[in-house]
């Protein structure tokens, strides 16, 4: 070491230059005002860490404060001055430490309190493929803003990416507990169970979690009971009954108290109860195969229902043409069918007497009137065995030669001589005129290959001997032999 003022070497442990006299230092001067400005600024910083540690920051600047004034007033020894400056130096590094490790901490306790870090890190680790870490990540953003829908959707994409179903249901489950009006979270898990098949898991989610905006969206996999037109109880008329729901399927339904099925009626057009007690059930069916409950409806209808039709013409065999006669009750109509089935406003409607056909034949008649107010239904049956010599198809043939012959019609296909188009001829009905039984065959005129209509003319063939008549109608619907 030398002095350095005069620069003579200086022996070791001496504090003065035995050449010049200056005093040696070895901690250098320090300029109080930027060492208290520094102090300042290290406890202003650590008093916002920690006041405790603040604390003995203000003590140890105070004491350096009676250092630079003890030093200043000469009452303190080189060595003293040198222990104490040393020790105020190791105090200041060992408070850079700690205020680092403070700021560490506090950046750390900042990222672990940060959903939007969670969330970052968490994008990171799903870019790289590391799923299970994402979660986590995920998942602790989620803990720390629980109401963020976006957290919960890449928590669940990420349950998604390792195929476990029933995780990302759970997560898409909890973002409806935060915002029950989003259709998003719904769609997803529609999906999901759309993909496995799980039809009857869908209706029974919608059912208990969605609210009805919500099922409006997806009404489509819902399978809600069948809804009535008309409330049940008692009724004084008949009454007409629709059966509706929202979503596309099928309806089946029963009224007479029996539980619907497949095998059951389809509903297609409006139900008409009329006078008794009915138990109207219905069930529905989504394009998606899945039931609804039974649904159930009792009606009373009190209605007074028209008389029954008064038919003519007893049940029994008969060996000569017959026809049947309906007497009608005022302000009603009457139907009648020849298949079976009973009759009702799509049935044949009753118009003049209707002759019996050969062989054996059953029909069913009821009257309906203008409130669609059914009687009971009047049932018949006929066995007519009519003696002929010949059938109706060869009853056209006679006819066609006889007007040929008369030369009304030039050929076999009807052509006429003095009109453009053709005339054809109809079987109708095996009838008695004048005593006389004849197939009945009613005249059309054919111009085009479309245009047809019916004439004035008919036209009769004896089943026994060929004559043809020309026929007439007469009074009271009765048919009279004409002039030809």
């Amino acid at each position: 070491m030398i002095c350095p003022k005069c620069g003579k070497p200086l022996k070791e442990g001496n504090m003065l230059c035995e050449y010049c006299g200056e005093e040696i230092r070895i901690v250098p001067d320090f300029v109080p005002e930027i060492e208290l400005s520094i102090e300042e600024s290290i406890n202003n910083m650590v008093m916002e860490l920690n006041p405790e540690i603040g604390d003995g920051i203000l003590e140890e600047t105070a004491e350096i404060e009676i250092i630079h004034e003890a030093e200043e007033e000469g009452l303190l020894s080189d060595s003293a001055l040198l222990n104490k400056k040393l020790s105020v130096f190791y105090f200041i590094g060992i408070l850079i430490l700690v205020i680092s490790l403070g700021i560490g901490a506090f950046i750390m306790i900042s990222h672990e309190s940060s959903a939007s870090y969670q969330t970052k890190i968490g994008d990171e680790k799903y870019a790289e493929g590391q799923i299970r870490k994402a979660i986590d990540y995920y998942q602790k953003a989620v803990d720390l803003e629980p109401s963020i829908i976006e957290y919960r959707m890449k928590l669940a994409d990420c349950y998604m990416e390792l195929d476990n179903i029933d995780k990302a249901i759970e997560v898409y489950k909890d973002m409806i507990v935060y915002d029950p009006t989003s259709p998003l979270p719904y769609a997803q898990i529609i999906a999901l169970y759309e993909k496995e098949g799980m039809y009857d898991a869908i209706d029974d989610f919608l059912h208990h979690n969605a609210n009805d905006e919500i099922r409006a969206s997806f009404v489509n996999y819902l399978a809600d009971e069948p809804q009535y037109s008309m409330e049940a109880g008692s009724y004084d008329e008949n009454i007409s009954i629709t059966l509706t729901n929202e979503a596309a399927g099928t309806i089946y339904y029963t009224v007479d108290g029996g539980v619907p099925s497949e095998d059951s009626t389809i509903f297609t057009e409006p139900i008409v109860l009329s006078k008794g007690n009915h138990t109207v059930k219905a069930i529905f069916k989504n394009e998606y195969g899945v039931w609804s409950s039974v649904a159930s409806k009792i009606y009373d209808i009190k209605s007074t229902a028209p008389d029954a039709p008064v038919i003519s013409l007893e049940s029994g065999a008969y060996t000569e043409p017959q026809v049947i006669k309906v007497t009608v009750p005022a302000g009603c109509n009457a139907y009648y069918t020849v298949d079976g089935t009973d009759p009702d406003r799509n049935s044949r409607i009753y118009g003049e007497p209707i002759p019996l056909e050969q062989g054996i034949s059953h029909y069913k008649f009821a009257t309906i009137n203008n409130q669609n107010e059914s009687s009971d239904i009047v049932e018949a049956n006929y066995k007519l065995e009519v003696h002929t010599e010949f059938t109706e198809e060869v009853g056209l043939i006679y006819l066609y030669q006889y007007l040929v012959a008369k030369g009304y019609i030039i050929d076999l296909t009807g052509a006429s001589k003095n009109y453009p188009g053709n005339f054809s001829y109809l079987y109708g009905e095996l009838r008695e005129i004048g005593e006389i039984p004849m197939y009945i065959y009613k005249e059309y005129y054919v111009y085009g290959s479309e245009a047809r209509a019916m004439t004035n003319n008919i036209f009769g063939v004896d089943v026994n001997t060929g004559d043809v008549y020309l026929i007439r109608r007469g009074l009271n619907d009765s048919f009279v032999i004409a002039a030809f």
